[in-house]
Parts: structure tokens; C-alpha cells; sequence
């Protein structure tokens, strides 16, 4: 009999339950056959699930087992016998009814990698640090509040995952031993103290994410001490006191990620000062709550500012990029979306080896007319902007892959596009032009481009149509529609139809166009309202409040009449004359 013969018979034996019977055993022909296996046929790895308890027994024929899988059963504690699997190295106990580790487990002294994870335990042995060969621990979702002071003792111990569990404070053990962690995770650990330095210099990355609000900044990741600290995540972390070292020391830090966590511009622009090997900052928002806000870049005292590779400030109400941006000689990745920035300094096109950059949703009306030097650029987002033209000299840009100009302020399309001959995804939709007579390749490219913005880590909707420079909220309405494209990713079409005629009153819609007409208005602005398509389920945020002059003029009267009727405030009348509602 082969190896796989005798897993698929203990398998089954192992799967097969009376019902009568809810306990597990080996049957005759399985025990059979494993005894009848040669020293080279004996299981060295075995995977059992649906069980209550181990099958009674089986610990005799695993004796030299090295790998057991007990994930995703219903066990409430393990047997006695489990220490003849002196050969153990890696024990799966993860998804089961565990309230506590027996102290059986600390007997298998060959064990490197522990998972229990998704279990109820609430208590350790306190002898868990007779594990000395230990690599990895992981116990996320559980209901831990400390680890046995014994852990100290685990200087094999490599990776410490202690996520989800109700730790007020990092583990003394952590703090007094554990000298070669590498990987420490406590995030999900409601407003517990970091602010604790660990023991191990070798801590390359350290984990403490959506922790609520706690007591302090953990100051110690800025420590000359801690070398090799390369990754720091404490996305929506908040701190009630942010109090940094005098003199902060150099600081080894590569990646750092503060998303959500109530930071104002001079907190974060200290942290990040002192970081020499900074690579990525990723500071902006992608919630609407705890949010950063930067009332300035916090880039300006960042020492060795040619590390930096990737900056991420999207969603905190900036109102200008700084020109110390061209500082950020090797930048490559440049996210500055959904902000209120109403133009981008010249300095910027002096980002050579900028390849992506990322302007959605701000009030760009202008593009520096330099741009053409950014000759590294691939992907240029530059979606709900208020962009009429484009620079001449991004016919440069040889290497642009990817050109979103999503609902800007277009009358037609840019010439400048037909020059750039590396281009593979272009999205020139929602502006005052249709994109039906482009030429034959422009709907795949726009949906090369689409497809790409979704498979890729930006959030996308899309919305099809021409837009309609004379948009009344108030004469609009939103009824659905199951007609959209099968290029877009959405399934709920939402089309604004004008005000209805329903035979009460009527509109005419044909102003006067002469020279003396009181409006001025222009016969071209009623164009048809456009569609737009929304994807299901998706929450937008509020639009950003920025100061409009337009704000302040007062409702045409024709709109208001429109409002009166819609409300039924007022009836027409066919005795009203023509021209008596226009604006003096």
C-alpha cells in the first residue's frame, strides 16, 4: 500500500460518522492497513476536519506525523496523548471551540509554526515558552488579554500574530523577550497602549490597525534602535496624544501607512521628517470617517526627500501641491485625488520619473504647460475635472499608457491626443461633445481602460453620456432603466428625463436668441440632458464644498416658476403672456 492509499482510507475512516454515534473512530480495515505500512510509508502529514474530538487511538499510528491539520472542526479541547507526536513541527488548530491551550501542546518540543486562530480562547499555558524552537505563533481572533511571561523565552519566535483579541497593552513578554520577532500584528485590539518598546532589534514589520483611539502615538518606531523596522501600518489607528521624541533620531522606516487616523498636517510632517529610507507614505482617506485633514502638503522638513518613490494624500483637503514637490527627484507614484486643488505648480514637471499620477475629482482647469517633461508618465488619471484643453507639449509624453479625462469641461477633443502613439486606454466620456464619430479604435480603448482602472487598486464608476452644460435639479427626473452597456461593469442605469408634459401646463422651450434677448442665453446650452449610470450599492461622498461666486446670484425666475409648478404652488395658465416670467 502507498502513502496515498492510506490517507484516502484514514480520510475516510475519519469522515464517516453513525448516526446514532457523533464520536469518531478508526475502523478495522483503516487500522489494518496502517499497521501493515512500512517506516517509509507512515503519514508524515494528515488533515482531518468535522470532528468533536480526535478519533480515539490514532495518535498510536502518527507517532512520527509532522504536519497535523485540525482547521475548521469542533473541537473543545485536544487529548492527552497528543505528546507521542514528538516529531510534530507544524500544529493547525485554527476555526474550533478551544477556550484554552492544553498544556499538552507545550510537551511537542519540535513545534515551529502554531496557528489557533478563530477560536475562544481566553487563556495560555503558562509554559508555553518550553516551545523553544517556536518560528511562528499566531492567535488572531480569539479572546486573549496577555501572553505567559514564559514567552520571553521564545527567541526562535519570528512572527507574533495577535490580531482580534482584547490585549490593553503590548505583552510584557514582548517587551522583555522575543530578542529575533520579525513580524509583530496587534492590530484590532481596541485602545490598547503601543507605546511599549519591544525587546527584538531585528522587528522588520509591525502591524497595529483599526485599534480606535488610543492612548498614545507609539514613539518608539522612530528609534534609531530598530534598524531593520522597514513596515509600519496604523491605518485608522487614532492616538490621544501624539507626543514625538525632543530629538528625533534617525529613523529606517520604508513604508509607512497612517490612513484614517485624524491627522493634522504638523503631526504627520514631524513623524515623517526624520525618515531617510522612506519609499511609500500613504496617508490619505478612503472613508468618510476619522479622516486626515492637511490644511498644507506635510512634505516641506522631510530630510532626504529622494527616497520617497510613492505619496499617497488623497481625500484630505489640500488646496495646493507645494513647489518643493520637484524635491521628490524619485517619485513614482503620485495620488492626490479627490482634494480641492485648483491648479499643479510648474515644480511638478520636474518629476522625471513620475509614472503615475492620479488627479480625480479636483478643480483642475489647466494642466502646467511643462507637463510634456514628465516623459516617464504611463497612467494619467485625471476623471471630474474642470479641464477644457490640454498642453501642447504632451505630444512628449511617448510612454503615456493610460489617459482618463472622464467628465471635464471639453467642447471637443484635444489634438494633441492623436499624437500620442503608446497610448492604450483613453476615457474622454461625460464631456460637451459626443464620442460616437471618434475614430473606430476610441470604444476600445476606452474600455481597455475601464477594465484596467478595475482590475486594478483604484475605486471606479463610470458614467456614460454626453453632458449637458444646462442641468436643472429641480426639472429632472431620476426613473431607471435596464438599457447599459455590456463594456460597463454596472447593472442600474439611472437616466434624468426632462420636466413632463402632462397637459396641464407646457414649456416652450425655444428663448429668444436675438441680440436684445434679457437673458443673453444661449440657444445651445439645452442640450439633451445626459445619462448617467451608476454602479449598484455604491455611496458617494458629499460634493467638496469650494467658494463659488455663482453661489451668491440670485434663482432665475424662470427656474423658480419651474419649481412653483413642479411643487403645484402655481397652475398655468394659457392667459399668461409670453415673455412674463423672464428676468428683467
Amino acid at each position: 500500500m502507498d502513502l496515498s492509499s492510506g490517507n484516502a482510507l484514514l480520510k475516510k475512516a475519519t469522515n464517516d460518522t453513525s448516526a446514532n454515534d457523533s464520536n469518531i473512530s478508526l475502523n478495522e480495515e483503516t487500522n489494518n492497513a496502517i499497521t501493515n505500512m512500512t517506516g517509509s510509508e507512515i503519514f508524515k502529514t494528515l488533515s482531518l476536519s468535522k470532528l468533536q474530538r480526535p478519533p480515539d487511538g490514532f495518535v498510536n499510528y502518527v507517532s512520527k506525523l509532522v504536519d497535523l491539520n485540525l482547521y475548521n472542526n469542533y473541537l473543545h479541547d485536544l487529548p492527552s496523548s497528543l505528546n507521542m507526536l514528538t516529531g510534530l513541527v507544524f500544529l493547525n488548530l485554527n476555526n474550533n471551540q478551544l477556550c484554552s491551550l492544553p498544556d499538552v501542546i507545550c510537551e511537542l518540543s519540535n513545534l515551529r509554526k502554531l496557528w489557533a486562530c478563530e477560536n475562544k480562547i481566553n487563556q495560555l499555558p503558562n509554559n508555553l515558552g518550553n516551545l523553544s524552537h517556536l518560528e511562528v505563533l499566531s492567535l488572531n481572533t480569539n479572546q486573549l488579554t496577555n501572553l505567559p511571561n514564559s514567552c520571553a523565552k521564545l527567541n526562535q519566535l519570528e512572527i507574533c500574530s495577535l490580531s482580534a483579541n482584547k490585549f490593553k497593552k503590548m505583552p510584557n513578554c514582548i517587551a522583555k523577550g522575543m530578542k529575533n520577532l520579525q513580524v509583530l500584528d496587534l492590530s484590532h485590539n481596541k485602545h490598547i497602549d503601543l507605546n511599549i518598546y519591544p525587546k527584538s532589534t531585528n522587528l522588520t514589520t509591525f502591524y497595529a490597525e483599526e485599534n480606535g483611539k488610543c492612548t498614545s502615538f507609539p514613539k518608539w518606531i522612530l528609534s534609531s534602535n530598530y534598524k531593520k523596522l522597514e513596515t509600519v501600518s496604523l491605518n485608522e489607528t487614532r492616538f490621544q496624544k501624539f507626543n514625538l521624541p525632543k530629538n528625533v533620531s534617525t529613523c529606517y522606516v520604508k513604508r509607512f501607512f497612517m490612513k484614517q487616523c485624524d491627522l493634522d498636517s504638523k503631526s504627520i510632517e514631524r513623524t515623517i521628517a526624520e525618515m531617510t529610507d522612506l519609499e511609500e507614505l500613504i496617508i490619505g482617506n478612503n472613508k468618510v470617517f476619522h479622516s486626515n485633514y492637511f490644511s498644507f502638503m506635510p512634505i516641506n522638513k522631510k530630510k532626504k526627500p529622494s527616497s520617497v518613490k510613492v505619496i499617497d494624500i488623497q481625500d484630505t483637503g489640500l488646496m495646493e501641491v507645494p513647489k518643493t514637490i520637484e524635491r521628490f527627484v524619485n517619485l513614482f507614484d503620485l495620488n492626490l485625488s479627490f482634494n480641492n486643488l485648483l491648479f499643479l505648480p510648474e515644480e511638478i514637471c520636474n518629476l522625471k520619473n513620475l509614472s503615475i499620477l492620479i488627479m480625480d475629482n479636483n478643480h483642475l482647469a489647466c494642466l502646467p504647460e511643462n507637463i510634456g517633461k514628465l516623459t516617464s508618465l504611463k497612467e494619467l488619471k485625471l476623471r471630474r475635472n474642470e479641464l477644457n484643453e490640454l498642453p501642447e507639449s504632451m505630444n512628449l509624453l511617448y510612454n503615456l499608457e493610460y489617459m482618463d479625462l472622464f467628465d471635464n469641461e471639453f467642447e471637443s477633443m484635444p489634438e494633441v491626443i492623436e499624437s500620442l502613439s503608446n497610448l492604450k486606454g483613453l476615457d474622454l466620456e461625460q464631456n460637451y461633445f459626443s464620442t460616437e464619430r471618434l475614430w473606430y479604435r476610441y470604444k476600445y480603448m476606452r474600455d481597455n481602460l475601464r477594465n484596467y482602472w478595475t482590475n486594478s487598486t483604484y475605486d471606479c464608476e463610470f458614467i456614460s453620456g454626453v453632458k449637458s452644460k444646462f442641468l436643472s435639479d429641480n426639472a429632472m427626473d431620476l426613473s431607471p432603466s435596464s438599457d447599459f452597456s455590456e463594456s460597463s461593469s454596472f447593472k442600474t442605469e439611472y437616466t434624468f428625463n426632462p420636466l413632463p408634459t402632462n397637459g396641464e401646463y407646457e414649456f416652450n422651450e425655444d428663448w429668444d436668441t436675438s441680440e436684445d434677448s434679457a437673458d443673453e442665453f444661449d440657444p445651445h446650452e439645452n442640450k439633451e440632458p445626459k445619462p448617467r449610470v451608476y454602479p449598484p450599492l455604491k455611496f458617494y461622498q458629499p460634493y467638496q464644498q469650494v467658494f463659488c461666486p455663482s453661489d451668491f446670484h440670485e434663482t432665475r425666475v424662470i427656474t423658480r416658476i419651474k419649481k412653483m409648478l413642479e411643487n403645484g404652488t402655481l397652475v398655468w395658465s394659457s392667459n399668461h403672456e409670453e415673455g412674463q416670467f423672464e428676468d428683467p
